[in-house]
Formats: C-alpha cells, structure tokens, sequence
C-alpha cells in the first residue's frame, strides 16, 4: 500500500511564495535610502554659491495689471543638471557595488533614470519660462509656474520613484513632506530674499538620510 500524503513544504505555490517573501526580506536588508538622501542633500547645499551669481538670464513682459520680469542665474542653469546628473551616477554605481557584494539587487534603474530625465526635462523648462514670462503670472505673480519650476521640486519626484522602486512607506513619507516643505518655502523665498528654499530642502535631506542611516546600520550589517 502506498500513501498519497505530500509535505505542505513541497507545494510549488508555498515554495514559491516563501522564496518571494525571502527576497522582500533581502531587498529590505539591501536598502540604502541614507545614501541618495545625504548626496543629494550635499548637492542641494553646494548650489547656494551659485544663488549669487551677479549675472542674470530673462525677460520682461507687461499685462494689464502689472509688469513681469524673470530672472535666472545662468551659473545655477549649469550647476543643477550637470551635478544631478553625476549624483544619480554616483548612487547608481553605490547600488550597483552593494548588489554585487550581496547577491541581491534593488530597482534603482528607474529611480535613477526618471531623476536624470526631470533634471533635464526642469532645464528645458525653466530655460523656456525665463523667455516667456507671462507663463509666472498663472495663479499671480510668483504662483504655480514659478513654485514647480525648481530642482529641489525635481529632486522631491524623484524620491518618490525611489520610494515605489523601494516600497519603502517611510521614505514615500519623507519625499511628500519634503515635497510639500518645498512648495511653502519656493512660495515665500522671494519676499525673503534668502535661499531659504535651498537650506530648508537640504535640512530635510539632511536629517532624513541621517534618520535612515541610524535605522539602516549598514555597518552593522557590513560586520
């Protein structure tokens, strides 16, 4: 007489739902969400410099009500793109090394090639809104054109790819908070004429990449 009883461990749907459950336990372990947010937050620091810059690309219009004029410092047009293009370089090739010490990936491609593509696509942007600009009177003067129209906006969107790459919950957190500080401070900076945008927006990088490395430990996982 034979038996028909089969191990609950040898059911190909069990085993395979353990070996995703033992990815996602891998991928979290693979996380490095301090990374990104202390280079990028060390990018958004070193462009204040180049807030000073005497000279200006922009135009002036006039509507019925009042006169517009746009100004940029064309030192901040090259600094942005080319240093976030190199940051997501450098936390691309950071992932790439961990991967391969560890034996297993994380999605990082998309984070890093939808922070490249917003970095460009914002220089296209900005370059065109500084040649038009009735484009900043929409909402009023300083409104929704001349609020979106910042990298550290670019930056916030693109850790909110990071965060659906990670399914991370807490840094989708981080980059809706940061996005909303950004949105408040490029709304009142003008009238106080200080970077206040760009030292808010690093402060918040800052601190959280410093909260995720404290929670992370990668050292301690490194011994």
């Amino acid at each position: 007489m034979t038996s028909g009883t089969a191990f609950s461990g040898d059911d190909p749907r069990q085993l395979l739902s353990g070996t995703r459950e033992l990815t996602r336990q891998v991928r979290r372990t693979q996380r490095a969400t301090w990374f990104p947010l202390l280079v990028l937050a060390a990018v958004t620091f070193a462009a204040i410099p180049f807030r000073y810059s005497p000279h200006r690309l922009g135009a002036c219009a006039a509507t019925e009500t009042w006169r517009v004029c746009t100004g940029y410092s064309p030192a901040l047009l090259v600094y942005w793109p080319t240093a976030l293009v190199l940051a997501y370089v450098v936390i691309a090739a950071f992932y790439i090394r961990r991967s391969q010490a560890r034996g297993v990936g994380t999605r990082v491609r998309p984070y890093v090639v939808a922070g490249i593509i917003l970095a460009l696509a914002m220089t296209g942007s900005l370059l065109w809104t500084l040649h038009h600009p009735l484009a900043f009177t929409l909402g009023g003067p300083g409104g929704l054109f001349s609020v979106l129209h910042s990298y550290p906006f670019a930056i916030g969107l693109a850790l909110v790819v990071l965060a659906w790459a990670e399914r991370n919950g807490a840094l989708l957190a981080l980059a809706l908070g940061y996005l909303a500080v950004v949105l408040v401070t490029a709304t009142f900076s003008p009238v106080l004429g200080f970077p206040v945008q760009l030292v808010t927006a690093g402060s918040v990088l800052l601190l959280g990449g410093i909260g995720f490395l404290l929670a992370q430990r990668p050292w301690r996982r490194a011994a």
